[in-house]
C-alpha cells in the first residue's frame, strides 16, 4: 500500500459517526456486520459518497460489507454525523436513485485498502508490543510537541448526546466555554479539562438547565467552536440502556398524567 493511500485511510482518533435508535435496529435486522465496526468504516472513508438530495444535509454512503458479500447504503446527517438509517441497494432504489456498478467496485476497492491497512496496522501494533522495553533510567525518551510560547484558548460546546421522549438520539449544548492552553493538542487538553471538579457541576447544572434526565444521557461531546472535525466524546452509557431509563420516565410521566387528571375533573365540578 503507497504511502498516499495510507494517508487517505488515516484513523480517526475521535469519533464522529454514530447511529441513531433506528439505524442500530436496522444494522442488526439487516446486516451482519457490528454497529462499531461499521462507524470506524465510515469514519475512515472506506465507503462511497454517492449524493445527497438537494436542500438536505443527508449525504449517501455506499460500503461492502464482508461478512454479508453486500452492499448497503448509510444515510448519514453530515451536519452531526448520526446515521439515521441504514439501506440495502434496492430499497435505495425505490426511495433515492438507482447505483451504478462503478460505485459498487469502488467501495469495494475502499473496503479492501482500509482492511490491508488495519491488517498492517495490527502487525505493527503487536510487534512494537513484543519489542523489549528499554531502562528509562539507561535510555531516557525525548518527546516532542508543538507548544505555543503565549497561553491561547479553545472556544468550546458541551453537548449531552441523550434519548429523547419520542425514543430518538438527540444533542443538545448544555454551556459553552474556553480552555487555556499551551500545548496545542485538543484531545489532551480536553481529556486535562476533565479532571477539573468544577466541570462537573457544571455539567449537572447544564443537565437542569435544559431539563434533561440523567439516565437518558448516552454521552459527552466536547466540540471545538466553528471546526466540527475537532470533537472528543465521552461514553456514559450504551444507546440500549439510555432507551430503557427514558421509556421508563415516559410511563411515569404517563401514569402521573392519568393520576391528576381525576383531581382536575373534580376541581372542574366544583367550580
Amino acid at each position: 500500500m503507497s504511502k498516499k493511500e495510507q494517508k487517505a485511510f488515516s484513523f480517526r482518533q475521535q469519533r464522529f459517526a454514530y447511529p441513531s435508535s433506528h439505524a442500530a435496529k436496522r444494522i442488526f435486522q439487516r446486516t451482519s456486520i457490528d454497529s462499531l465496526e461499521l462507524m470506524n468504516l465510515l469514519d475512515n472513508g472506506a465507503c462511497v459518497n454517492i449524493g445527497k438530495i438537494a436542500g438536505s444535509s443527508r449525504r449517501h454512503l455506499l460500503f461492502f460489507s464482508q461478512k454479508d458479500k453486500f452492499y448497503y447504503v448509510a444515510i448519514q446527517d453530515g451536519l452531526n454525523g448520526k446515521i439515521i438509517t441504514i439501506l440495502p441497494p434496492a430499497y435505495h432504489k425505490n426511495s433515492a436513485w438507482k447505483i451504478t456498478p462503478e460505485q459498487c467496485l469502488l467501495a469495494k476497492e475502499r473496503y479492501e485498502r482500509y482492511s490491508e491497512l488495519t491488517l498492517v496496522r495490527k502487525s505493527m501494533k503487536k510487534a512494537e508490543n513484543n519489542t523489549p522495553r528499554f531502562d528509562k533510567k539507561r535510555h531516557p525518551s525525548t518527546h516532542y510537541r508543538t507548544v505555543t510560547t503565549t497561553k491561547r484558548d479553545y472556544k468550546i460546546w458541551v453537548q449531552a448526546l441523550y434519548i429523547s421522549k419520542h425514543l430518538t438520539t438527540k444533542r443538545k449544548t448544555l454551556f459553552k466555554t474556553s480552555i487555556d492552553f499551551y500545548l496545542d493538542d485538543f484531545e489532551i487538553n480536553i481529556k486535562k479539562f476533565l479532571k477539573n471538579p468544577v466541570l462537573y457541576e457544571k455539567i449537572d447544572n447544564g443537565i437542569k438547565n435544559k431539563r434533561l434526565f440523567q439516565e437518558t444521557i448516552y454521552a459527552l461531546c466536547f466540540r471545538k467552536k466553528k471546526d466540527n472535525s475537532a470533537f472528543y466524546i465521552v461514553k456514559l452509557r450504551s444507546e440500549h440502556e439510555a432507551i430503557i431509563h427514558a421509556k421508563k420516565y415516559n410511563n411515569q410521566i404517563q401514569h402521573m398524567r392519568q393520576v391528576l387528571s381525576s383531581y382536575y375533573s373534580d376541581i372542574v365540578k366544583s367550580l
